[in-house]
């Protein structure tokens, strides 16, 4: 099967749209007791589930035949020679407390490799995107990533994952022994927090405890940015390895040394 890329990207980016737009009415008529818990900081909502519906059934039209893997489960849970890994609210923490960022995240990948990302953030209204071959874009114009080249004065973000283990706890006391050099924020929506290391926004950013969805976008716009990503071990299960360290490639080696230092 041949897809035309760059035909899908404009359907996604359309879909993407539609969905931020279904958010971003529906944020503000939430109430508590339409929040449930699925673990502990872990929230989902009837707006999670049927964006997730929506997203789905626009991206099946676009590739019939296509797998998909989703967070709600919505849909089978299968992988195909073409598969959607996707997260209409990412972000749900922010969400159901009034309060952004969040995003739809859509990634395309064949046979293992991701050929499309899109990270739309309907409060900014800014769409991220990326096809195989060509560059990251946002809103249509070329992004890049940042050119610091160490951890002093540098922009980082990450994230505390639900369940805080030893290596966690490493982690924040390396970034604890950094905060009197560099600034450090957390956003709590790793798509776009990816996406902003592929901007420029951010140097660096890190975090565990992720699922694919949460991840695959964003990493494959930042890598058409020029940025680099890894898991902690510097190898490339960043996906499916619930770990991940994003940095604009020249920053990489020292955070691996100063802040994962782990293994």
């Amino acid at each position: 099967m041949n897809l035309d890329l760059n035909k899908i990207l404009d359907q996604v980016c359309n879909t993407a749209t539609e969905i931020g737009g279904y958010l971003k009415n529906e944020q503000s008529k939430l109430k508590t007791s339409s929040i449930e818990m699925k673990g502990t900081r872990d929230y989902v909502s009837y707006v999670d589930e049927e964006a997730e519906k929506q997203l789905v059934c626009a991206l099946k039209e676009f590739i019939p035949d296509a797998g998909f893997l989703t967070e709600e489960e919505t849909v089978e849970q299968v992988e195909k020679e073409y598969t959607w890994i996707i997260d209409p609210l990412d972000g749900t923490s922010n969400y159901v407390h009034g309060l952004s960022p969040y995003n739809v995240s859509i990634a395309l990948v064949h046979k293992k490799a991701t050929i499309l990302g899109v990270v739309y953030d309907p409060i900014a209204d800014e769409m991220f995107s990326a096809i195989k071959d060509e560059r990251a874009l946002l809103n249509n114009e070329i992004i890049d990533v940042s050119t610091k080249d160490e951890i002093k004065n540098s922009f980082i973000g990450f994230g505390i994952p639900y369940y805080v283990n030893n290596e966690t706890e490493n982690i924040l006391k390396n970034i604890w022994r950094h905060f009197g050099e560099a600034s450090f924020r957390l956003n709590g929506s790793a798509a776009i927090e990816l996406c902003f290391v592929a901007c420029g926004r951010y140097d660096a950013y890190l975090h565990s405890g992720l699922s694919p969805w949460d991840v695959a976008a964003g990493a494959f716009i930042l890598q058409q940015a020029g940025g680099k990503i890894t898991d902690y071990k510097s190898g490339a299960n960043y996906i499916y390895g619930k770990e991940l360290v994003a940095t604009n490639s020249s920053i990489h080696a020292s955070i691996m040394k100063s802040i994962i230092n782990l293994r």
